[in-house]
């Protein structure tokens, strides 16, 4: 699991280096510059929340797997906040009820309160990880105007040009104490010296090799590049996000979706088991959370044609989700929804 720059913000996680390193500048992903994939396609990994001719916005990293950090955290809270409120209640019965003055039992119980204290102070922190913030933190890449437009991790909106950005698979530090398992395309916003590091925002994506993540980029890059119809038709599944939060089921569809995308057949009825144990805890993150709202001015920006033919979102999802994650729905496009929908509406309104 992936937590980088969410439980500690980049700009804390890099500090004192903030500049580029020799890394980062050694990996750099340019905007103009197309990655050979090979006879592999590009790849969304179901992290489009709404595509269209003039802008795409993407859901965050840790969208993905939310809810997983929470299982361990919200449980350990409750039993800890239990001991907090159990221990002082056991101290006070035997002093006051039982005039009981064993100096040992006493000095435990203190021991025992303050180490609850501490944990639970530990976990609530960690429970704010993915919890009573927002529900995701979207990126949108606005191609009309080539900018890009970020909701951090703090809440704030801010917007950069595309061409400007610094985007990069390398560390952002150079002194390490473990090795690093997971690897993720950053976005640095840089000041006009070209080095100095302002702002960094994450794609959706993270694996453990960066060769895992060029499918993604170049998905984003040809998009901002050459437009939606280079990368529409690999559009299986999309965040139903926008202006909400997702469905109560979908969550877990979407986690099982995640996690069991090219995984063995026979391994996925165990996945289904532990996620399932995962998802009440999702749930509960996801309603603790804010929904991120964009400024006027990117809203301003962002405006969809009516008769836009690559208005693509949620609305074109498949009807049955697990139909067509068990492979019974073989014929799911969203650009053919989307054409059926654009065709039925020109005949409707030549009838008129």
């Amino acid at each position: 699991m992936d937590y980088d720059g969410l439980m500690f913000k980049y700009d804390k996680n890099r500090f004192p280096d903030i500049e580029l390193t020799d890394d980062e500048i050694s990996n750099q992903l340019r905007q103009n510059e197309k990655v050979d994939l090979g006879d592999k396609n590009v790849m969304d990994d179901a992290a489009v929340i709404h595509l269209s001719s003039d802008y795409m916005e993407v859901v965050d990293k840790w969208y993905a797997i939310k809810g997983f950090l929470t299982v361990p955290s919200l449980a350990l809270l409750v039993l800890f906040a239990m001991g907090v409120i159990y221990i002082p209640y056991n101290m006070f019965v035997h002093f006051f009820l039982q005039q009981d003055y064993d100096g040992w039992f006493y000095t435990i119980g203190f021991i025992a309160l303050f180490v609850s204290i501490l944990a639970s102070l530990l976990c609530y922190f960690m429970l704010r990880v993915e919890c009573f913030r927002w529900t995701h933190y979207p990126v949108r890449f606005d191609r009309k105007n080539r900018l890009v437009h970020v909701f951090s991790v703090d809440g704030e909106v801010y917007s950069a040009p595309w061409d400007d950005i610094f985007f990069t698979t390398g560390d952002c530090v150079t002194h390490k104490l473990t090795k690093r398992k997971y690897y993720d395309i950053r976005g640095h916003v840089l000041a006009e010296d070209r080095k100095t590091v302002l702002k960094t925002f994450t794609l959706s994506v993270s694996a453990s090799r960066r060769e895992d993540l060029y499918r993604n980029w170049e998905f984003v890059r040809r998009y901002m590049e050459e437009g939606p119809e280079a990368v529409a038709s690999v559009l299986k599944l999309m965040p139903p996000v926008e202006g909400r939060r997702e469905g109560i089921f979908f969550g877990y569809w979407y986690l099982m979706f995640s996690a069991t995308y090219g995984a063995p057949f026979f391994v996925v009825p165990f996945l289904m088991a532990l996620y399932l144990t995962a998802w009440p805890f999702r749930v509960f993150a996801m309603y603790t959370c804010r929904i991120p709202r964009w400024s006027e001015e990117v809203q301003a920006r962002c405006v969809i044609a009516p008769d836009d033919p690559w208005d693509i979102s949620a609305a074109q999802n498949p009807r049955s989700l697990w139909r067509w994650m068990l492979g019974m729905d073989k014929s799911h496009s969203m650009v053919d929804k989307k054409r059926a929908i654009m065709s039925v509406t020109k005949v409707s309104d030549a009838s008129d």
